[in-house]
C-alpha cells in the first residue's frame, strides 16, 4: 500500500497573525511583505479566526468596503479549521471540500504549527512505507553502493586487464571529430579553457578539467546548499534557481560545441 504522506510534510511553517482591530490595508501589507495568502486574526492572544486573500478579493474589493478603516476581524473567516500535522494529505483535501475553504490551520499537540493551502495539495504526494530521510540515509546508502560497485569492477580489471594499445589523449579531439550532444558541453568547456594555455601547457586540461569536477559537485550539492524541507516550487527559490542556472550553463556549453 503506497498512503498519502501526512500534512506536516508540505505545510508552511511561517504564520503570519494580525490583531482583530488592525485595519484590512495592514492584513494586506503583511501578507504582501510575507509572501503569504493568510493571516491568523487574533484578540487578547487568542485566536478567534483567519483571513485569507480570497477574503481580500469577496469581500473587499467586491462589497466595496474601505480598507483602511475597516478592522480585519469584518471579513475574517471564524471560526477556522484545524487539522492534525499527523493527519493525511487526503484528509485536508477532504476537509477543504467538505468546508469550501482553501486553508487549515495546522496543529501540534493542540497547538497552531503551520498552514497548509489548497495550492499546496494540488497534486497528490505519496511516499512509498519505508522510505528514508535523503540525508544522511539516502545519500550514504547510495554513495556506499557507487563505492562498492567501483571496487567490484576495479578488481574485474585487475583479474582481467584488457589488452594494451598505445595510450591515446582523451582531452586532445580533432577539430573535425566531435562527441555525441551530451558530451558536447564537457567538450566545449575543455576548449574553451585553451585561454588559459599561457599559464603553461598543463593549464587548459587541469583547469577544464576541474570546472567540470566543481560543475558536477555542486549540481549534486544542490539539496545541502538548500534545506528547506518545504516541497512546493514556489517556496524554494534557491534550489530552483541553482538547477534552473545550471541547466542554462550545460544548454549554452552544449548549443556552443554545436556550432563551433
Amino acid at each position: 500500500m503506497i498512503p498519502l504522506i501526512s500534512v506536516k510534510k508540505i505545510m508552511s511553517r511561517n504564520i503570519a497573525a494580525i490583531e482583530s482591530h488592525e485595519p484590512i490595508v495592514s492584513a494586506a501589507k503583511i501578507m504582501k511583505q510575507q509572501k503569504t495568502g493568510s493571516l491568523l486574526v487574533k484578540r487578547n492572544d487568542s485566536l478567534i479566526g483567519i483571513v485569507t486573500d480570497v477574503d481580500m478579493t469577496r469581500k473587499v474589493l467586491a462589497g466595496e468596503i474601505d480598507q483602511y478603516v475597516t478592522p480585519v476581524e469584518a471579513v475574517m473567516s471564524s471560526p477556522f479549521y484545524t487539522i492534525d500535522a499527523d493527519d493525511s494529505v487526503a484528509r485536508a483535501n477532504e476537509l477543504m471540500t467538505k468546508h469550501n475553504i482553501r486553508h487549515l490551520v495546522v496543529t501540534e499537540d493542540g497547538t497552531p504549527a503551520g498552514i497548509i493551502s489548497a495550492r499546496d495539495i494540488l497534486e497528490p504526494i505519496y511516499e512509498e512505507e519505508g522510505s528514508i530521510p535523503f540525508w544522511p540515509n539516502h545519500a550514504l546508502k547510495e554513495i556506499g553502493a557507487a563505492l562498492l560497485l567501483i571496487a567490484l569492477l576495479g578488481i574485474l580489471i585487475l583479474l582481467s586487464p584488457a589488452p594494451m594499445f598505445p595510450k591515446a589523449d582523451p582531452l586532445t579531439t580533432p577539430e573535425h571529430i566531435k562527441p555525441e550532444w551530451f558530451f558536447l558541453a564537457a567538450y566545449q568547456i575543455l576548449k574553451f579553457a585553451e585561454i588559459l594555455r599561457f599559464l603553461g601547457d598543463w593549464a587548459p586540461k587541469v583547469i577544464g578539467i576541474l570546472f567540470e569536477l566543481a560543475f558536477v559537485f555542486l549540481l549534486f550539492s544542490v539539496p545541502f546548499i538548500d534545506k528547506n524541507p518545504e516541497r512546493a516550487y514556489r517556496k524554494r527559490p534557491i534550489a530552483i534557481g541553482l538547477g534552473i542556472l545550471f541547466a542554462l550553463i550545460f544548454m549554452l556549453f552544449t548549443v556552443w560545441g554545436h556550432i563551433s
